[in-house]
């Protein structure tokens, strides 16, 4: 079990949501509770959106209500209109990411019980709605709150931390794949799970994109850390698409020529090792001005696509130049990989090296929050 910021974030906002409600005196306070959970995001920026978003569609849905039980009543099938509406309505001003609270808020409203008491009036359940409605909001802002102020994600850290511990699982695999002492079945399971680790990448990548810098002094230093991130990011899914290439023409690796083969290893070596040190060089281990050379030119003579498509020319049969063409998708995803981080090297070493005071990048030690 792995008790990770959100899980702290939501136990804290339902917390205040709860105090607040008790020390206001309104009830009853499992409203303001449930609403809070709903609106809690991941992000400072997106919470500030939600909370816009959750006002007005809370507003309509409230307004709805109302207007549905004074006409119409309480009646199980008029709710059910009353969402149907508010669900269509919220769809027309494209509010469907606070439908849910805003059902909830209906739900609240026109289920009070000042709709059935026999000396109710009309003032009786607006007011019944009004607070209800107040209810809402309070977890709506206090889930902004906690947003603001407490535990803000650490997006850059989680970012580095992930793209390093998914690269080195890809090179563990890559390098069997390359002794061909690797089980086809085995790798392809661990696959699938470096699959859904590097979406889980892209997503927090996008909420880190998402946040924004409200000053303008800072808009720049904060659209440089982005793009590095980004393309930090970009070269692990590199990374895992030639692990999965290599794995799908595994047979065909096995059986190229055995130079060729030592060629293609000595390639891969060197781009993980490679890969390796632009780690380090985002973490300012390595020097910004060190240059980092991709190949040691003397080990060979000739690229490794030349001799491909020599190899290819000496093929005699049908089934040898169908080998060699699965080879060309595993070639092509080594250019591609070669290429994002000759990128990815080149953006690291700018970004330190000019306006050094400002692009500072605070990585920390790595915990078990990941």
């Amino acid at each position: 079990m792995r008790l990770g910021a959100r899980v702290f974030k939501t136990g804290i906002t339902v917390v205040l949501t709860l105090l607040l409600t008790h020390l206001i005196g309104l009830g009853p306070s499992i409203i303001a509770g449930i609403a809070s959970v709903f609106a809690l995001q991941p992000n400072v920026h997106r919470s500030l959106m939600t909370t816009w978003n959750q006002c007005r569609g809370n507003t309509l849905g409230a307004i709805a209500a109302i207007i549905m039980a004074i006409l119409f009543g309480n009646n199980v099938l008029i709710i059910g209109l009353t969402v149907v509406l508010v669900l269509s309505t919220l769809l027309f001003f494209k509010l469907q990411s606070v439908s849910t609270l805003a059902v909830v808020t209906v739900i609240a409203i026109m289920d009070a019980p000042q709709l059935t008491e026999v000396n109710a009036t009309t003032i009786d359940f607006l007011e019944s709605a009004g607070i209800r409605f107040s209810l809402v909001m309070i977890g709506v802002l206090s889930s902004l709150i906690v947003n603001l102020v407490f535990i803000p994600p650490k997006y850059e850290t989680k970012l580095y931390h992930n793209c390093f511990n998914i690269t080195s699982d890809i090179f563990k695999w890559i390098r069997l794949e390359l002794s061909s002492i690797s089980e086809y079945q085995i790798v392809k399971n661990d696959i699938e799970s470096l699959r859904s680790r590097v979406i889980t990448l892209e997503t927090m990548y996008l909420w880190y994109k998402e946040e924004k810098n409200y000053f303008r002094r800072g808009y720049f230093r904060e659209a440089r850390r982005k793009i590095l991130f980004k393309h930090l990011t970009s070269s692990t899914r590199r990374s895992f698409e030639l692990l999965r290439k290599m794995n799908r023409f595994e047979n065909d690796f096995v059986h190229l020529d055995e130079d060729y083969k030592q060629r293609i290893r000595f390639e891969l070596e060197q781009l993980m090792t490679f890969h390796e040190q632009i780690f380090m060089k985002v973490t300012q281990k390595i020097r910004p001005d060190v240059d980092i050379e991709l190949y040691d030119s003397g080990e060979y003579d000739t690229s490794l696509l030349d001799e491909f498509n020599e190899l290819y020319n000496k093929a005699e049969t049908e089934d040898e130049k169908l080998q060699y063409t699965n080879i060309v998708q595993l070639l092509a995803s080594i250019y591609e990989y070669s290429s994002s981080l000759d990128r990815l090297n080149r953006l690291a070493s700018s970004f330190f090296k000019y306006h050094a005071e400002q692009n500072k990048i605070n990585i920390q030690d790595e915990t078990l929050d990941i």
